[in-house]
């Protein structure tokens, strides 16, 4: 079905979806649940959508009177529209009978094939790994985080990158009882931060990371926890500004964020690294 530019654009963004028609023998032939193609007539441009329902009237008066006259032309009073109706349909083709052909938007073709297999744009396209962690406090609200034995023996919450299969809040939960030895997040925790860091010089690939939080820790927990010597050294608890002493700029900038969320100010979004 041909439309002009303006009526096209309508569809296109989801704004007109009655489209008006005359009862001609070809448009007899279409019924409820039929496919129609619109086309933009001047720009070529073409959409698929499906007939919901197909109203008959006597007139375009009576069209209008009874449709809602925003879905048929979003951009004109129902005067305007009798008038614009009456300029494509003159009287002999209006006395056909007029059609009210209502549609939405669930796509009613097949969609294209891709350009390449999934396998080949994988091939074209960044490579990063996943990581999900806690944040985890005592019950003084002060972080407690973990020493690594590995590169710069940074401060880390607990967690770690994500196995095959996993999702991030999985892999904070198994990485958390191996490097501590406590489950948390057993119940969906909120999320506090995504975090994305640039490739840099020490690791080549972008990470994106979910942290979540894991609650003030009891007396009780924190005396339980156990070290993975082959990961980490030293937990500590300290008050942000001793972390900060603590932390490079970069490590700490995503610690303050975490406690920006878990105070109150929703979820958190950082990038860190260079570009």
């Amino acid at each position: 079905m041909g439309l002009y530019e303006r009526y096209y654009a309508q569809v296109e963004s989801g704004r007109k979806t009655i489209e008006v028609r005359v009862r001609t023998p070809r448009m007899t032939g279409v019924a409820v649940g039929d496919v129609l193609v619109f086309h933009g007539e001047e720009s070529g441009r073409e959409l698929d959508v499906r007939a919901s329902r197909i109203t008959p009237y006597a007139s375009f008066a009576e069209l209008l009177s009874a449709e809602d006259v925003t879905r048929i032309d979003p951009d004109a009073a129902r005067a305007e529209q009798l008038v614009n109706l009456r300029r494509i349909y003159p009287p002999e083709r209006e006395s056909l009978g007029p059609l009210a052909i209502e549609f939405d938007h669930r796509p009613a073709l097949a969609g294209q094939p891709m350009p390449m297999s999934a396998e080949a744009y994988v091939r074209t396209v960044p490579h990063h790994t996943v990581y999900g962690c806690f944040y985890v406090r005592d019950d003084q609200d002060r972080p407690v985080q973990l020493r690594s034995v590995y590169g710069g023996r940074s401060w880390q919450f607990p967690g770690g990158n994500t196995d095959a299969g996993e999702d991030p809040l999985e892999t904070a939960r198994r990485e958390t009882a191996e490097e501590i030895g406590l489950y948390l997040g057993q119940d969906p925790p909120r999320l506090l931060l995504t975090h994305y860091l640039h490739p840099g010089p020490r690791w080549p690939m972008g990470k994106i990371g979910f942290v979540f939080d894991g609650g003030s820790l009891t007396a009780e927990q924190l005396r339980q926890i156990r070290l993975d010597p082959a990961e980490h050294d030293l937990w500590a608890i300290h008050r942000l500004d001793e972390w900060r002493r603590l932390m490079g700029k970069e490590a700490f900038a995503r610690l303050e964020a975490v406690e920006r969320a878990r105070a109150g100010s929703g979820p958190q979004y950082l990038v860190t690294g260079s570009a």
